[in-house]
């Protein structure tokens, strides 16, 4: 397996796993670049992405094909965001999610109430619109030293 920045050539790709996931796909194209897909033998296999927000970061749709879950690749992309968010001096990230609360949890992210969340980040159409308001907050602080 390797790992790249998406390119406007996997969108439909992209568009396809984040349907099957059920995760939100409407601004995808205007961030393909914040998007990190995984392949195997030049297949798309998994994605997810970084939108930066001024000095933090929303972590981005991450997504495993179905027919590879539990080998450990949304971990291994979610890994891959964090160094990106490091090397670009982002030391706090959030996400939203409705059905991997514990998954992230295990992950160092904890749950945030939305009132905390900075503007930057409020500002997003991910939390302005496409997300459900039922969905959670998350957030973990990150730096070279709290990696497993």
């Amino acid at each position: 397996m390797n790992h790249r920045q998406a390119t406007d050539a996997d969108l439909q790709t992209i568009k396809e796993l984040l349907d099957i996931g059920k995760l939100p796909l409407d601004d995808c194209a205007e961030h393909i670049e914040d998007f990190i897909v995984i392949e195997e033998k030049g297949k798309i296999i998994g994605m997810g992405g970084l939108e930066i927000c001024g000095a933090v970061g929303l972590v981005r749709s991450i997504v495993v094909d179905p027919a590879y879950r539990g080998s450990g690749i949304a971990k291994n992309i979610f890994r891959l965001i964090e160094v990106r968010a490091i090397a670009l001096g982002i030391n706090r990230l959030y996400l939203l999610t409705e059905s991997a609360t514990e998954y992230f949890a295990r992950l160092g992210f904890s749950i945030q109430e939305r009132s905390e969340v900075p503007a930057s980040v409020m500002a997003t159409r991910q939390l302005k619109e496409l997300c459900p308001s039922s969905a959670r907050v998350m957030f973990r602080e990150v730096s070279d030293g709290n990696r497993d």
